[in-house]
């Protein structure tokens, strides 16, 4: 017997390409890593969370293509350093890579932790509010980096978000605090 006339179907697998990847906001690599985090201990609070740049890949301000969230686990007196990455690239592993604990010597002025509850705004947000704030000055120096750091230190009452024009604090001459609950404005760093 002869089968009907036709063309055989094609495999729809092949005709699809992979998708782009897109940068996240900080929240979003928050969540990620706070899971597995706390399955190592129950108590784990936020010490610092930090955009990280992944080379030839320029994500927008206040999203990147990977993140690191710091946590520290009172009870056991450790830190873990959690990353968050939605690619595989610059020795980042793409996904939650929670690699093993180190001693933790206790809170300081420069760093104490927090609860992941005191983080309601997001990154992208958290930018419009420093730009708003910074339009002089972004738009003097619009190619330069934006780095997004959160943390609670003596400079802030609140924990706050840090928007750094540059990759680091120590090569940056223009950061702003923005508060990380509510997303006002709080100050120009000195």
């Amino acid at each position: 017997m002869a089968s009907c006339g036709g063309t055989p179907a094609k495999k729809e697998a092949e005709a699809k390409p992979a998708p782009a990847v897109e940068p996240v906001t900080g929240l979003t690599g928050i969540y990620r890593c706070f899971g597995p985090s706390r399955q190592w201990a129950q108590d784990i609070q936020i010490l610092r969370v930090q955009n990280i740049f992944v080379k030839d890949r320029v994500a927008p301000p206040g999203k990147a293509f990977a993140w690191q969230v710091t946590f520290v686990s009172p009870s056991k007196n450790r830190i873990k350093n959690c990353t968050y990455s939605v690619v595989q690239a610059d020795g980042l592993f793409e996904g939650v890579y929670n690699p093993n604990d180190e001693s933790y010597s206790g809170p300081s002025k420069l760093a104490q932790p927090f609860l992941i509850q005191a983080v309601k705004k997001d990154t992208d947000e958290i930018y419009k509010v420093a730009l708003e704030h910074s339009k002089e000055y972004a738009a003097k120096n619009p190619t330069t980096p934006i780095t997004m750091l959160l943390e609670l230190n003596e400079r802030n009452e609140e924990v706050a978000w840090r928007v750094i024009w540059g990759t680091s604090v120590g090569n940056s001459a223009y950061s702003v605090f923005i508060d990380s609950t509510n997303g006002l404005y709080l100050k120009k760093a000195l």
